[in-house]
Order: structure tokens, then C-alpha cells, then sequence
């Protein structure tokens, strides 16, 4: 069975459970998704040490961080997995357009949580206002 896991800062906990409930309802039994919070103690441990403890079972110490920023960061196995964790939250979500969510990608392991969450806000801004289909940079990819 597959492993995936979700990092929520910025949702209640019954938003979360919601999420869950609606993911499970379109995923086979060959992948488990589990959703845990982000707490305050995580916001200064490398990501990869952040996934390794709670793919091992081990949660987040301190407060879980339910307001601010909406941030989903995803650890999955495909684009289609990311695509369908993002319809389940947004489908739970007011103002679902305003959550910021990113597949963990290597170099943001190397990162800390709260520096990988500064920079996808600064994304997230940028692409609320620029077209990427002008910018010719994109059109390569």
C-alpha cells in the first residue's frame, strides 16, 4: 500500500476531516492518505526531518497552526494523487482560491518549514497577477 501524507496549516481540524472524508471517498484502498497539522515547532525543522517523524507516527509538538495562511504541502506519489487531494480540500474550502498547495518537491526538503511556506506565498502572490502564458519562460514548459 502506498504512503501519502498532507501537511495542513491554516485549517481547523474538523476542515481537515472533511478533507479526508471526501478524498477517501474517490481513492482505492491501494493508497492511504493520512493529513496531519502543522504545529509552531515545525516551522523552523528542515522539511524532510518534518516528513520523515510523521511518516513514522510521530506528530508535531506545540499548537497546531489553524489560522493565517491556508498551506497544504503534499507528499504523494503522482500529479493525479496532488490533483485529487486539491479538489477533496478546495471542495471543503471557503475561498478555495486563496490556499496555497505544493507537491514537496527535493530542494524544498532541504528547506525549513517556515522558509518553504515563505516562498510559496511569494508564488502564490506572483502567479495572482501575472499570466504565465506571457511569460516566456513558462511557454518552454
Amino acid at each position: 500500500m502506498l504512503q501519502e501524507l498532507c501537511i495542513l496549516k491554516g485549517f481547523s481540524k474538523e476542515i481537515a476531516d472533511s478533507a479526508m472524508s471526501s478524498l477517501s471517498e474517490i481513492s482505492g484502498e491501494e493508497t492511504k492518505t493520512s493529513f496531519a497539522p502543522m504545529t509552531d515547532s515545525m516551522q523552523n525543522r528542515k522539511v524532510e526531518d518534518v516528513l520523515e517523524d510523521l511518516f513514522k507516527g510521530i506528530p508535531g509538538e506545540g499548537k497546531a497552526l489553524t489560522e493565517g495562511k491556508r498551506v497544504v504541502f503534499m507528499a504523494v506519489h503522482s500529479k493525479e494523487r496532488a490533483v485529487a487531494i486539491m479538489r477533496s480540500v478546495k471542495s471543503v474550502s471557503v475561498n478555495p482560491h486563496e490556499i496555497i498547495f505544493a507537491m514537496v518537491t527535493e530542494t524544498a526538503l532541504k528547506w525549513t518549514v517556515g522558509h518553504y511556506i515563505d516562498h510559496l506565498a511569494e508564488e502564490h502572490e506572483y502567479m495572482k497577477t501575472h499570466n504565465p502564458a506571457q511569460d516566456p519562460d513558462m511557454k518552454k514548459v
